[in-house]
């Protein structure tokens, strides 16, 4: 498959930077332009962000990041801020039990507890072999350490983020990509982390299979679609799903995005007409509509590259329309107002 071109021509106009007044930094197309503010999402003191790496929001619009410290003098992997990007606080309830190793991929879900109420958990996979959910202040529920699998190569599993189908869709299981490690899928029930003895994927270039099946994400404009973005082949590839049975994983279609090279993740918005954000690792951050077509892209690399903004990881919007970007190394958080 033909690696997706640089931009060109006319199309620039989808990553060029609009300079209005002096001191603003715009970017994207259209009617999806956004002005940085550098004065939000500021990190907590004490904060020491070597990677950003996951984003979730939860139902109150608070902003939850899960980024890699520098295992010395941060021993912590959680922030949370208000809404509009304020009063960032650290979550400490995980520990180090939580943040040891290389905190990665972060997914949200509600869910009923244990006592049959409703409320909202944290996924999180960290590249040294450790699967955690928690409640939203980082305690944890329960906790996967080392291979979990038959035959399993501890040389070859470093996983990169969860997928969580919804619980009210009759969901009970969710997905785990292996990206930096074997390019599985793996299969896992949400109440206890077991494994469901059920794989899918593995590396190649073919449809169902992957070259860094980087992040995975239910597609909630559907009720049976889940979506890999398959980043070292230039793709994402969209799978069906049934809640009534974990082990159908068949693959539907693929997406090709204009000027997107290496998607790390995409997140779709119901409640904003279907559109979808898929941020990838070279520096644009890409909107499409819900026929995941090409509306925007918003340059981050080209806009704050040079304040360290450089490879975007993760991405969402909020439900105000505007949109925060998290990027890896060195890792930084960016807050882009609609315009």
């Amino acid at each position: 498959m033909a690696r997706p071109q640089p931009p060109c021509g006319t199309l620039a106009l989808f990553v060029l930077a609009l300079p209005l007044r002096s001191r603003e930094i715009i970017g994207g197309h259209k009617d999806w332009k956004f002005q940085y503010l550098p004065e939000r999402l500021q990190l907590p003191p004490g904060t020491n962000a070597v990677n950003c790496h996951g984003l979730a929001l939860d139902s109150d619009g608070r902003i939850y990041l899960t980024y890699q410290n520098d295992g010395r003098q941060d021993p912590n992997c959680l922030v949370r801020w208000a809404p509009d990007g304020t009063n960032g606080t650290t979550l400490e309830g995980g520990g180090t039990k939580l943040c040891a190793g290389t905190a990665h991929g972060l997914k949200i879900a509600r869910e009923q507890d244990a006592g049959g109420e409703s409320r909202m958990f944290l996924y999180h996979a960290n590249n040294d072999q450790k699967l955690t959910k928690t409640h939203l202040n980082g305690s944890v529920v329960w906790q996967v350490n080392g291979t979990f699998a038959a035959g399993q190569d501890p040389a070859h599993y470093r996983p990169t983020w969860f997928g969580v189908p919804p619980d009210i869709l009759g969901y009970d299981h969710l997905y785990l990509a292996d990206g930096y490690g074997s390019s599985n899928v793996y299969v896992f029930t949400k109440s206890d982390g077991l494994f469901a003895n059920l794989t899918f994927g593995g590396k190649g270039t073919a449809h169902g299979k992957f070259h860094t099946n980087h992040g995975i994400t239910f597609d909630a404009r559907t009720k049976n679609k889940i979506i890999v973005s398959d980043r070292e082949n230039h793709r994402l590839e969209v799978f069906e799903i049934d809640p009534s049975t974990p082990s159908k994983f068949n693959y539907s279609s693929t997406i090709l995005i204009p000027h997107i090279a290496r998607p790390c993740n995409i997140r779709m918005y119901p409640a904003l007409d279907g559109i979808a954000v898929v941020p990838a690792l070279e520096g644009p951050v890409a909107i499409l509509d819900k026929h995941n077509e090409l509306l925007s892209i918003l340059n981050v690399s080209a806009l704050i590259g040079d304040q360290g903004h450089k490879h975007p990881h993760d991405a969402v919007f909020l439900p105000n329309g505007d949109l925060v970007v998290a990027t890896w190394n060195p890792g930084r958080i960016s807050y882009w107002k609609r315009l």
